[in-house]
């Protein structure tokens, strides 16, 4: 069997730079995204070994990210979808056995209701700098949760091999045993959607993962109320675009990092969801948004932090740790728009960026 890799680490480094000295992005107006590819079409896409550099091996009870450390939230379950991308796109079960123990692992920790428990380290709560979580705090994380269990579950699900063939068979069953675990999860979501509305109505790529949680499982289990909740959600996230230069605003301004979530999420979304006038819509956006994203990428694959609202040196913190470019985020986005475009020029900027921060 073959072993996971380990997570990718960078390496993050901060310079300024002028827009002028970006990388040029082609004109927008000759760009047209694929309606006809969904999600695991472009998984399929992704080189092994690419996809093996973001895969996080969860530890033997089946935690990942700072869960490892000891139980805090299953919020820190997040990568577990690069689990099913790989699972997927390789056929490899034991990437899809990795996934089951993150399954097993994260509703260890949901109650009756739905609510997962929420157990912060001591040097958190001992840390007067950081606050207690609130309601939404709590409801936003297990959206988080919910996001990455949803887009696996809807992957696995489109996958012939993962649906069908004799070798996946058992883990498939023990993998619908969580069912329930998973209404309650969407039950939850669904009875605090007003919360989530009101914590993250000015953040596009909260109201991104919320639209993907929603959708995504609404999908998986069949639930129209939860797809529709779920569109709301992503045009409440368009809403909040900068009508002359595309990015998704944030803070009140741009920032070169969220805007890369933002992408990532927003390709997401479009390739999860069916033809349709809203699609092409949110098709049309996207290509502003990332052209707008490759003006920040310099020459070098370095993205610029000039003049962003959240992360910058000296800029935002989470849990007590200043926030870094999410590059990760942005090369993911670029391969995506490479596949849905069949331009090469996307994947080139992404590896650009790969060899920057690698």
């Amino acid at each position: 069997m073959k072993l996971l890799s380990t997570l990718w680490i960078l390496a993050i480094s901060f310079s300024s730079c002028s827009k002028e000295e970006s990388t040029k992005p082609p004109a927008n107006n000759t760009i047209v995204l694929n309606t006809a590819k969904d999600y695991n079409s472009l998984i399929n896409e992704f080189d092994e070994q690419l996809l093996l550099q973001s895969v996080e091996q969860p530890n033997d009870s089946g935690a990942l990210g700072r869960n490892k450390n000891g139980y805090f939230h299953v919020r820190f379950q997040i990568n577990m979808s690069k689990l099913s991308d790989l699972a997927v796109r390789s056929q490899r079960t034991d990437a899809l056995q990795a996934f089951l123990r993150n399954l097993e692992y994260s509703f260890l920790y949901q109650e009756a209701n739905g609510v997962f428990q929420l157990i912060p380290p001591q040097d958190l709560i001992n840390d007067p700098d950081i606050p207690p979580a609130n309601a939404g705090d709590r409801v936003s994380a297990a959206a988080f949760f919910g996001y990455s269990l949803g887009l696996s579950l809807t992957t696995l699900e489109n996958s012939d091999w993962y649906s069908n063939q004799l070798e996946t068979h058992q883990i498939r069953q023990q993998i619908q045993g969580f069912d329930s675990n998973i209404e309650s999860t969407l039950t939850y979501l669904i009875h605090n959607k007003d919360i989530l509305y009101q914590v993250d109505q000015s953040a596009p790529n909260r109201l991104l993962f919320n639209a993907i949680a929603f959708y995504s499982l609404g999908v998986y289990l069949e639930n129209d109320e939860a797809k529709e909740i779920g569109v709301d959600f992503m045009q409440t996230a368009l809403e909040l675009i900068d009508e002359t230069s595309g990015y998704f605003i944030e803070g009140g301004g741009w920032d070169s990092s969220y805007n890369g979530v933002a992408l990532k999420l927003g390709l997401e979304l479009f390739s999860l969801l069916s033809a349709s006038e809203f699609k092409e819509m949110l098709g049309l956006k996207l290509v502003r948004a990332m052209d707008w994203q490759i003006s920040k990428i310099l020459p070098s694959g370095e993205i610029s932090t000039e003049g962003n609202t959240r992360v910058f040196p000296g800029g935002e913190s989470f849990l007590g740790n200043e926030k870094t470019i999410d590059v990760e985020k942005t090369i993911r986005a670029l391969f995506y728009f490479s596949f849905l475009t069949e331009n090469s020029l996307y994947e080139d900027i992404a590896m650009k960026v790969l060899n920057y921060y690698n």
